[in-house]
């Protein structure tokens, strides 16, 4: 069994202080002080170098309109629950001030950022004549719901399972705060705490803070990042501080699986600055990070009831610990523009798809301080292209490493996984979505395996499957289509879809097998709540195709916002990862 980490007092000592300051700032909507619109004029082509006499902001809340009577408590229940994002929030994320020259770059940079808050609808800033030779811009943002709660129930006692509640922009501030429990039957129940602070030290920094108490063992993380926002942007940096410890699960083909005590504890301070024009960047910079992981070598059988002895099976290969110190070069070449589109990754939402090709690079190469003793080359890429527009849009991003071991003059860890999607939207309420994601770990001296039961990565009504493989392959394919509705409380859209995946064995990977081809098809309910929300609800009803004596019917209900990267590795996959290497630092948006 775990012990108990004292990690609540520490993080209550940092949200307190937040939340008191946010309590005192903030103001009720019915004495908001709204400003001048300027309705009624028409906008101007845009900026075209003209001195900007006036910025004016206006913030809407996740319902601007009125609803039919029959629903309208619901706005009036958000205008109750919800704060509306602060103007200062919004005018801190602009390249554009009172007093210079309008700049037409500046002013789509800056209203692409808005956009990709996760806290924002949408983000529109136009430009109209002050009618004194000058330009006066108009900022108008739409919210999210920022109150956040999650239940979770079982079919079988106990019916409530656990609950998460929060804020995701508390008080209107930038601000996300969040705590969890859940019950973690014979073992520890789940505590959890998060904050993230999206304007931290009032400038386009973020500040995130994890604490979390897991069933088995425990998490701490805090991290202040940089991110490089715009080619406008000079620099970039991240520092971060990660601890962990728990089981790592593998499955057997027969037999319940068995699981073995994984602790990691890494530590990064990196930096990139700029080169080149707009659209046509080049990227360097440094990054020192120190890491930590050691591996139990006996193995156990974790079921409902507690931990049971491991007589199954055995893993058949060694994992290795590693202690290390790093310095890094970063390299990177940026030859990016952005596109608005609509309804890609959400259902009718908006967001930026990035056109071009972007490269980023990191070589470390490590180096002896105080008990770091391993000694090691390690290198990684992330690759992406884009092309097209709002009506068809081709992707691909693959990221890889490999870790060389100078004593053994081997490399090992090889762990590469990619995305290619298409999308094709012929008509504003359709959308063909054709995608095919693939993952592999080879020569792997840390925990490792895929399988088609995970969440992200594998296939619907699989869940229960007990293979695994180092390598997996999953095609899929949905038509999706937007109902029209005049209500104006939800988007709501069906799609039907099919999908497909394979695994292949390697020696270095316990237990993993080369599989048929397996897949699943059914239906799915959509929604978007508020209208136009980027956060994309689903309640998807599968059947499962294949071979497997494991696979269920399925019905899954999910929500997810993906609308700000094109490539969300699988957790299978980020586990087995280096846990120090900054890519966040070239991924971002």
């Amino acid at each position: 069994m775990t012990r108990r980490h004292p990690v609540w007092a520490a993080l209550l000592v940092l949200l307190v202080p937040c939340v008191a300051v946010q309590g005192q700032n903030a103001r009720p909507d019915s004495v908001r002080q709204q400003p001048v619109s300027s309705r009624g004029r028409l906008p101007i082509t845009g900026c075209a170098g003209q001195r900007i006499s006036d910025i004016v902001i206006i913030t809407q809340p996740p319902y601007t309109d009125r609803l039919p009577k029959r629903f309208e408590f619901l706005r009036r229940a958000a205008k109750t629950m919800h704060t509306t994002t602060n103007d200062e929030v919004i005018r801190r994320y602009l390249l554009l001030h009172a007093g210079e020259p309008c700049n037409q770059i500046r002013r789509a940079e800056s209203e692409r950022i808005l956009r990709a808050q996760p806290y924002l609808v949408d983000a529109r800033i136009r430009v109209f004549d002050d009618e004194a030779g000058g330009v006066r811009l108009e900022v108008e943002t739409r919210d999210e719901f920022s109150t956040m709660f999650e239940p979770s129930f079982n079919t079988i006692a106990p019916i409530v399972r656990g609950v998460r509640f929060g804020e995701s922009n508390l008080g209107g501030s930038a601000r996300l705060v969040s705590v969890e429990w859940r019950d973690g039957l014979a073992y520890h129940d789940v505590l959890g705490a998060r904050y993230t602070d999206y304007q931290f030290a009032g400038g386009r920094n973020e500040l995130r803070l994890v604490g979390e108490r897991h069933p088995r063992g425990q998490e701490m993380r805090a991290e202040v990042i940089r991110p490089f926002y715009t080619d406008l942007q000079r620099f970039a940096f991240i520092g971060a501080l990660d601890g962990t410890r728990d089981y790592q699960g593998f499955r057997r083909p027969d037999g319940p699986g068995n699981a073995v005590n994984v602790t990691r504890q890494s530590a990064v301070l990196g930096a990139i600055t700029r080169s080149g024009s707009m659209g046509r960047l080049r990227l360097a910079g440094l990054s020192l990070i120190q890491s930590r992981s050691r591996v139990d070598s006996n193995t156990i059988v974790i079921e409902r009831d507690g931990f049971h002895p491991d007589v199954g099976l055995p893993l058949g290969v060694k994992f290795r610990r590693q202690n290390v110190v790093r310095a890094n070069a970063l390299l990177g070449i940026r030859r990016l523009q952005f596109t608005p589109v609509q309804g890609f990754d959400a259902l009718t939402g908006a967001q930026d798809v990035r056109v071009g090709v972007q490269v980023g690079t990191v070589y470390g190469q490590s180096i002896p301080i105080g008990s770091a003793r391993d000694r090691d080359r390690f290198m990684a890429a992330d690759l992406y292209g884009g092309v097209g527009g709002p009506k068809s849009f081709l992707g691909a991003q693959f990221v890889g490493e490999a870790r060389n071991d100078r004593g053994t003059r081997t490399w090992e860890n090889h762990v590469v996984s990619g995305r290619v999607a298409w999308y094709f939207r012929p008509a504003v309420h359709q959308l063909t979505l054709l995608s095919s994601e693939w993952s592999s770990g080879r020569d792997m001296r840390t925990p490792f395996q895929l399988t088609l039961a995970d969440h992200q990565g594998g296939l619907l009504g699989h869940r229960n499957s007990r293979d695994a493989g180092a390598e997996r392959l999953v095609v899929r394919a949905e038509q999706r289509l937007v109902i029209p509705s005049r209500l104006n409380v939800a988007d709501v859209g069906v799609a039907w879809f099919a999908e497909a995946g394979k695994l292949w064995g390697e020696h270095s990977v316990a237990y993993s097998v080369t599989t048929p081809w397996r897949g699943a098809a059914g239906v799915s309910l959509l929604a978007a709540i508020p209208p136009r929300s980027r956060r994309l609800w689903r309640v998807d009803v599968a059947m499962p195709i294949g071979d497997d004596r494991h696979k269920r019917f399925e019905v899954r209900i999910s929500n997810d916002d993906r609308t700000r990267v094109f490539w969300q590795e699988p957790r299978d996959v980020l586990t087995a990862r280096e846990q120090a290497v900054p890519s966040s630092l070239f991924s971002w948006p």
